[in-house]
C-alpha cells in the first residue's frame, strides 16, 4: 500500500510539473511600434510651495517654527555638561529642558546643530527612548549606533 501512495504522489508531481512547464511557453505575436516622430515637449512640474492643498478643504496657514508648547520652543541656550557625549538616558531623564537641549546639540553633527527641526526631532526621539531604555547613552538613542 505504501508503494502505491508513493507512485501516486510521483505521478501527480510529474503531471503538475508538465502543466507548469507548458503554461510558461505561451507567447503573444505582434510587433513593436517604432517611430521617429518627436513627442510632446517635456515639462518639469514646479516645486510646490507651502503645505499641499486638498480639494474641498480650506488652505491651512503656515505653522510657526518652533511650535509653541513642544520641547525646544523658547528654551534658553546653556552649555552642555562635560559628559554630554557619554551621558546615559537615566541621567538625561533627570535634566531640565535647557540642559537636555544642550546635550542633544552636543551629540548631533555640526550640520544638524544649526537646524531647529533636527534638534526638535532628536529631542523628541531621545525623550521617548530614554524613558523606555534608561541604560542607553543619549548618543545611541539619537543615532541608533551603539557605542
Amino acid at each position: 500500500m505504501a508503494q502505491v501512495n508513493s507512485h501516486v504522489r510521483a505521478a501527480a508531481a510529474a503531471l503538475l510539473l508538465a502543466v507548469a512547464a507548458t503554461g510558461c511557453q505561451r507567447t503573444t505575436e505582434g510587433s513593436v511600434a517604432v517611430t521617429t516622430e518627436p513627442g510632446p515637449p517635456l515639462s518639469t512640474p514646479e516645486a510646490p510651495t507651502g503645505l499641499p492643498s486638498i480639494p474641498g478643504l480650506p488652505d491651512l496657514p503656515e505653522l510657526p517654527f518652533p511650535i509653541p508648547g513642544l520641547p525646544g520652543a523658547d528654551v534658553p541656550e546653556v552649555p552642555p555638561p562635560a559628559n554630554a557625549t557619554t551621558l546615559r538616558c537615566r541621567e538625561f531623564n533627570d535634566l531640565d529642558e535647557p540642559t537636555r537641549r544642550a546635550v542633544i546639540r552636543a551629540n548631533l553633527g555640526e550640520r544638524e546643530q544649526s537646524s531647529p527641526e533636527a534638534v526638535l526631532t532628536a529631542t523628541l526621539i531621545a525623550t521617548a527612548l530614554c524613558q523606555l531604555m534608561p541604560d542607553l547613552t543619549v548618543r545611541e538613542a539619537i543615532t541608533g549606533v551603539p557605542g
